[in-house]
């Protein structure tokens, strides 16, 4: 079973991303930003903090909306490789210690950051320490056959199993955060889908019972 040592060592050495550029990458978070503002109109936010961030694709594409965003992840060397890494905003850090003051976000996000954490409500209190609205999880359905499959092949990923979409719930409601929608969804993966796929699976509806991903749309408890 992985540790969070374990992690930390994997993502300082892990080669396999695409960069934000590429087409898959392209159509997988544009995509998901589409459907983020099926639950929330992001018009209205005036900043987010991206958790985890990684290379930095989830922050790119949602720059497209929101133009005020900050980025934060534990990994020196993703960061180095992420696409806004001039502009000043990103912050080396681990998610259970983020170094912004109380209430300074919007919106709070991950994109399947918490599945590599031993203590992930930890990180979703931090998230939403730092949120003055909104916290949004996805993480990868452990109900979808490649999610599952992967998680049992790689054992830096076995932790992907517990995030069912009650799991996911239950971090929110532990976090003292107000569960407003849960969804399941996502045909592409970024860094393994060909891209001769891309158009048929553009076409197929993005919601559905057995896909990629599990949702979480919280807010902070009034």
């Amino acid at each position: 079973m992985t540790t969070d040592e374990r992690q930390i060592a994997y993502w300082a050495r892990h080669r396999g991303h695409r960069t934000h550029d590429h087409p898959v990458v392209q159509f997988f978070a544009t995509q998901r930003v589409d459907f983020i503002e099926r639950f929330l109109d992001l018009r209205n936010v005036t900043n987010a903090l991206d958790v985890g961030c990684g290379n930095g694709f989830s922050t790119f594409y949602m720059r497209r909306r929101v133009r005020d965003i900050w980025a934060s992840d534990r990994s020196r060397f993703m960061l180095s490789r992420h696409p806004l890494r001039s502009h000043g905003r990103l912050a080396a850090a681990d998610a259970v210690a983020l170094p912004f003051d109380d209430a300074t976000f919007d919106l709070v996000y991950g994109w399947e950051v918490l599945h590599h954490m031993a203590e992930p409500v930890r990180a979703v209190r931090e998230m939403a320490r730092v949120s003055r609205r909104y916290v949004f999880l996805v993480e990868p359905n452990p109900w979808n056959a490649a999610q599952l499959a992967f998680a049992l092949w790689d054992p830096e990923h076995r932790w992907v199993l517990r995030y069912t979409r009650k799991y996911m719930g239950r971090l929110c409601d532990e976090a003292g955060l107000k569960v407003l929608r849960v969804a399941t969804g996502g045909w592409v993966l970024p860094n393994v889908t060909p891209h001769a796929l891309l158009r048929v699976l553009g076409a197929m509806p993005y919601r559905f019972a057995l896909g990629l991903s599990n949702w979480a749309f919280a807010a902070k408890a009034a």
